[in-house]
């Protein structure tokens, strides 16, 4: 598990206002970005319209929570169909997930990338319940008009090729499966987990 991203906003209940600086995340997206095909074979993607400074708030991943257990159910259901739209809450625990393929927004096209330009945060705004963060994706550095967006989605084991480890988290021991990575960069692991 690596070193979690944590950011805290100020909440209604603080008395700066508004133009607080400490107001990102809950201003929501100020970037125009496109939904495209890509010409790879990764499915769908999302690019900005327009330049992007260096550490700024991009977007939201948002979607439905469900539970861990519920999540085992669906991710299996979307390994077989060779997507993903899960992502673990687990900064304290792995006790809830959000996924974003019944319910999101444009987030749930944003791809991987070993060499990715966004990072992801944990943000607490109205609950301080470090169970329930909200998932903000800030730019890593500066990011031209055009250019696909892309952060490392860091998966557990799922997806295509088997691997020697077994997991044991909730129920019996099972196979663990390798996602292979097709994000065509220099520094490309091969896999997304």
């Amino acid at each position: 598990c690596g070193q979690a991203n944590l950011l805290f906003e100020c909440t209604p209940s603080c008395h700066c206002g508004p133009q607080c600086p400490n107001r990102v995340v809950q201003k929501g997206t100020r970037y125009d970005l496109c939904i495209f095909r890509t010409r790879d074979g990764r499915g769908w993607g999302v690019k900005t319209l327009q330049s992007i400074r260096k550490k700024s708030f991009v977007m939201e991943y948002v979607g439905e929570v469900i539970t861990s257990e519920e999540a085992d159910r669906r991710g299996q259901l979307y390994d077989s169909k060779g997507v993903t739209y899960l992502f673990d809450l687990d900064y304290v625990e792995d006790e809830y997930t959000v996924d974003a393929g019944r319910f999101g927004n444009i987030s749930h096209f944003v791809n991987h990338s070993c060499d990715p330009n966004l990072q992801v945060y944990n943000v607490f705004i109205d609950s301080l319940d470090t169970r329930l963060p909200r998932i903000a994706l800030f730019s890593t550095r500066a990011i031209k008009a055009g250019e696909e967006l892309t952060f490392d989605y860091q998966m557990k084991g799922s997806g295509d090729t088997s691997i020697n480890e077994s997991s044991e988290v909730n129920g019996p021991a099972r196979k663990l499966y390798r996602m292979v990575c097709k994000c065509g960069s220099a520094s490309c692991r091969g896999y997304m987990n």
